[in-house]
């Protein structure tokens, strides 16, 4: 089955149903499709007429990637010049995938931490910073070395939030704060402090779980 028929004829530069339903496949087994994804997220890179078609491969990668991060880990280097294409899109499902597969393929999954950055100081975006974020978080989960080379780019995004940043930015300081020395998880606290009152529920609950880590700490 050659998938890139039907995401050529998706105009919409990221078509969730059909990407759900080609992971799906997947997941249950269709090997080939995950094939032809991993190649089309590179397909013609440069060309932005087929922007549709690298951002639907890279919905599949992503969402096996979650869901099960050994199929994907074997194949971070192939998705490397993905993190280069022009559309955001494609960029933030890919960098998310990284994330996923770190701790599987650390080796090439470090290679993302420049990417990351640049998205973060570049600013194209909540979905794209807020995936640089959490891509950080998860590769600084892995261990207390990755976590500290990890925190400073965290902190740097935290000195310039976005509108709903935070919430991303939590998620990652969560996954990182039992790995961080005492300095960082000091800074991360007074980051928290700031949105204990925010008028989203999402965010005061990122929030008070960080301060009751802090608690828990001592």
């Amino acid at each position: 089955m050659k998938i890139i028929s039907q995401l050529e004829a998706n105009k919409g530069t990221v078509s969730s149903a059909l990407g759900k339903a080609l992971a799906k496949k997947v997941l249950e087994g269709d090997l080939d499709i995950l094939n032809e994804a991993i190649e089309l997220c590179t397909f013609d890179l440069i060309n932005e007429k087929t922007k549709h078609i690298r951002a639907g491969a890279a919905k599949i990668v992503e969402l096996v990637a979650e869901k099960k991060p050994e199929l994907m880990a074997p194949f971070l280097e192939k998705l490397l010049p993905a993190l280069t294409v022009k559309e955001p899109q494609t960029r933030w499902m890919i960098i998310r995938t990284m994330g996923f597969c770190a701790p599987l393929n650390k080796k090439t999954a470090k290679k993302a931490i420049s990417f990351a950055r640049q998205y973060i100081k570049e600013n194209e975006g909540l979905c794209i910073v807020s995936s640089a974020d959490l891509f950080l978080g998860d590769f600084g989960a892995i261990s207390s070395k990755d976590a500290e080379l990890v925190f400073p780019y965290l902190e740097e995004s935290s000195q310039n939030v976005i509108l709903n940043e935070q919430d991303w930015l939590m998620e990652s300081f969560i996954k990182i704060f039992k790995l961080v020395n005492d300095d960082c998880r000091g800074k991360i606290t007074k980051f928290a402090k700031q949105w204990t009152s925010h008028s989203r529920k999402s965010t005061q609950a990122r929030a008070n779980k960080l301060l009751k880590l802090t608690e828990e700490h001592g």
